[in-house]
């Protein structure tokens, strides 16, 4: 594995407010990151992001669970989890990134937003529920 996906991967496991720049630095410039609810263009924007994450939800944490790298493509599965208002959410999901530069320029979350998020949303949650069963 690349030294900047070591890095990479060992600052989503190990993310916190206080680590938050250990991730930055792995990252190009024009970075750019895209998840089913975003797309936010610049590492400084992307810092910001992470920031909000940890005020919006409790307890978010990243487990890593498996790496595939070819030449400067790399697909990340990771495992999600944190504390909603009253139970633990806890999903997979797929990252593909881009490496440039010996940084990572892009990176793309691929997950189920419907099944993962909106299902458990009160009142709507239902209607997720029985779209997914």
């Amino acid at each position: 594995m690349k030294i900047i996906t070591k890095k990479y991967v060992r600052s989503f496991e190990q993310l916190k407010p206080s680590t938050i720049c250990n991730l930055i630095n792995c990252l190009h410039e024009d970075f750019i990151f895209v998840d089913p609810f975003n797309k936010i263009i610049g590492k400084e924007s992307f810092r910001e992001f992470l920031k909000k994450m940890f005020v919006k939800i409790r307890n978010p944490k990243f487990r890593i669970l498996n790496v595939l790298e070819e030449k400067d493509l790399t697909f990340i599965k990771w495992n999600f989890q944190y504390q909603s208002s009253n139970k633990k959410i806890n999903f997979d999901g797929v990252s593909e990134l881009v490496i440039e530069k010996n940084l990572i320029i892009k990176h793309i979350d691929y997950w189920d937003s419907g099944k993962n998020v909106y299902s458990n949303l009160p009142i709507v949650g239902s209607i997720f529920k029985k779209m997914h069963n």
